[in-house]
């Protein structure tokens, strides 16, 4: 009998910064109508399905700044590629 595979068991470590100091100090993070508050500035282990969703969030994240900061003819858009 093999033992089947469940993603909520499968860890993986996760690190959310924060873009300012007024900002929350975690993350609401939604999967299958449950909800996740997720720690910012510190590495944690989330479960597969929440660090999925983390990381397409960050990916995103980092695609808009820099597409604003291209738009705006700034120097950290050069600085970031």
């Amino acid at each position: 009998m093999t033992k089947q595979y469940d993603p909520w068991q499968d860890m993986r470590s996760v690190y959310i910064p924060k873009r300012s100091r007024s900002e929350q100090n975690t993350l609401e993070v939604g999967v299958n109508d449950k909800t996740f508050f997720v720690p910012k500035e510190q590495f944690v282990d989330v479960p597969m399905p929440l660090w999925e969703v983390i990381s397409e969030m960050l990916d995103r994240q980092k695609i808009m700044e820099q597409e604003a900061a291209r738009a705006s003819g700034t120097r950290e858009y050069a600085m970031s590629l």
